[in-house]
């Protein structure tokens, strides 16, 4: 491993990551750039909260896929102290036994352990107000070293390569959004939107539209429809999200 990644290294790490356009090419760079800087494998887990307030949650890995079943299968999310130290603080948490058996889930760890996956850490990105956060777990199969200089190099790194995950995959995740639950809306749907969007009336976007007031009412009824909003205010901010409105 390297002992001082450089400047145009870490560049380097951000760039190769923030340019990825699809998850798979996500998946890539973030192995490559956990692999520059002393580890070998990576998880990323993003929540978000839907239009109706509903917490959404999206995982990429690229941890074994046996290890990925198992923690699945013994439900290891629900007593996993790193999950629940990344949900509630927004310091990077390096693993140890200590942390683990305090839990009183040493098992879980020593299971990590079998499949390669057993030290590492953990960085938490929160962005404001917690309206989305991730959880970005760098690992490997060996222990990190006993080296403060070492394991705070290696903290550092860690917490500029999390931050970049998080803005890439948080981008990804909206571009998949975006491109599988876009609506289709009707010219005139399109345009009492518009006028919605500016704070006009239903009577007064029917005087502009030259249309009748119900006409408004059945076209805005409509888009809140197929946004699956219940106000104007959510179908506003859902077609600003969709790209709906400019």
């Amino acid at each position: 491993m390297s002992t001082g990644l450089s400047l145009s290294s870490s560049i380097d790490l951000m760039a190769m990551v923030l340019d990825s356009k699809t998850e798979q090419e996500f998946l890539s760079t973030m192995t490559a750039a956990s692999q520059k800087i002393g580890f070998e494998r990576f998880l990323i887990g993003t929540q978000w909260y839907d239009d109706n307030g509903t917490p959404v949650h999206k995982i990429a890995s690229g941890y074994p896929s046996e290890w990925q079943r198992v923690y699945a299968e013994r439900q290891y999310i629900a007593l996993d102290p790193t999950i629940s130290h990344c949900q509630t603080s927004t310091e990077a948490l390096v693993w140890t036994e200590s942390l683990f058996e305090n839990a009183g889930t040493l098992e879980l760890l020593e299971e990590a352990k079998s499949h390669g996956v057993g030290f590492g850490l953990s960085v938490p990105v929160h962005e404001a107000r917690g309206v989305v956060k991730s959880m970005i777990s760098l690992v490997r199969d060996r222990p990190l070293t006993d080296d403060p200089r070492e394991t705070d190099q290696l903290l550092a790194a860690g917490k500029v390569l999390a931050s970049c995950a998080h803005f890439a995959y948080r981008g990804l995740i909206a571009s998949e959004m975006a491109a599988t639950s876009k609506p289709r809306l009707s010219s005139q749907e399109s345009q009492c939107l518009r006028w919605v969007a500016m704070g006009k009336t239903s009577v007064e976007i029917g005087q502009i539209m030259s249309i009748a007031e119900p006409t408004v009412v059945f076209h805005v009824k409509h888009v809140m429809e197929k946004l699956d909003v219940k106000n104007r205010s959510q179908a506003i901010a859902v077609a600003f999200r969709l790209g709906l409105l400019a």
